[in-house]
C-alpha cells in the first residue's frame, strides 16, 4: 500500500480531511502539518501539567485556611458547592474522589480531583466564602488595583481557556488552527500570578532545543 494512502486510512478521512483542507488538498503538506500538530501537542503537555499542579495547590492553600487541612471532608465546604443534575457536578466529584481515603490523605484527594473541579472553585459562588479573603494569598502576583471580582473572573477565564486546550490535546484533536502563541502565553501568565519569573525560567530550562524552549521552537517553526 502506498504510504500516503496508508496514512489516510490509518487516520480516517474525517480526521485527516481537516489537515487536507488547511493545506489546499496537498497530501504531502497535510502529512507534515499532522506530524507538527503531534509534536506541538506533546510539547504543550508539560506546561499543562505544571499549570494544573500549580493551580490546584494554590486553591488548596486557600481552602486549608478557610476549612482546615481536611477540607475535602468538611461539610461546611461541601455546602458551598452547587448541586447540579446536568453537566459537571462538583459535589459528586468531591465525594467520589475522597472515597477510600482517610482524612490525613488530602494530598491524594487533590491528585484525584478533575481539572474541572478546580475551575469550578473559581466561579462567582466561591467569591464570598473563599476569594474575598484569600484571592491575593493564592495568587499573590495579581493586579491589586483591580477588584477581587475582576481578578477572579480573569483567572477563571484563563483556566477555562487552558481546560479547552487541554481537552483538545487529550482527545488528539487538531490545534494547528488555534492561536497557540496566545495559548502558551496564557499558561505562562497563569503560572506567573502564582510564582516568580525565576521559577518560569527554571521550567523553560528543563525543556529546550539548544537554547530555545521546546514549545517555543515548535511554535516558531510551524509548517
Amino acid at each position: 500500500m502506498e504510504l500516503q494512502s496508508e496514512i489516510r486510512q490509518a487516520l480516517s478521512d474525517e480526521r485527516f480531511g481537516r489537515y487536507l483542507t488547511a493545506c489546499s488538498n496537498n497530501v504531502e503538506k497535510a502529512c507534515t502539518l499532522y506530524l507538527w500538530n503531534m509534536q506541538v501537542s506533546s510539547a504543550f503537555f508539560p506546561w499543562l501539567s505544571v499549570a494544573e499542579v500549580v493551580l490546584r495547590n494554590r486553591i488548596h492553600l486557600s481552602l486549608s485556611q478557610v476549612h482546615g487541612s481536611e477540607w475535602p471532608w468538611s461539610m461546611g465546604f461541601e455546602r458551598t458547592l452547587p448541586q447540579r443534575r446536568q453537566g459537571f457536578n462538583p459535589v459528586e466529584e468531591l465525594q467520589h474522589s475522597r472515597r477510600g481515603y482517610d482524612t490525613d490523605q488530602t494530598g491524594k484527594v487533590i491528585a484525584d480531583l478533575k481539572f474541572a473541579f478546580w475551575q469550578q472553585m473559581l466561579k462567582a459562588n466561591q467569591e464570598r466564602p473563599l476569594w474575598n479573603g484569600y484571592l491575593f494569598t493564592a495568587f499573590p502576583n495579581l493586579d491589586r488595583t483591580l477588584s477581587v471580582r475582576d481578578n477572579r473572573e480573569t483567572v477563571y477565564q484563563r483556566v477555562d481557556k487552558i481546560r479547552e486546550l487541554r481537552n483538545r490535546i487529550a482527545h488528539h484533536e487538531p490545534i494547528f488552527n488555534r492561536d497557540l502563541k496566545d495559548d502558551y502565553q496564557n499558561i505562562i501568565k497563569l503560572i506567573g500570578i502564582c510564582h516568580s519569573q525565576e521559577f518560569i525560567d527554571w521550567l523553560k530550562q528543563g525543556q529546550q532545543v539548544g537554547r530555545q524552549p521546546l514549545l517555543e521552537f515548535f511554535l516558531s517553526n510551524k509548517p
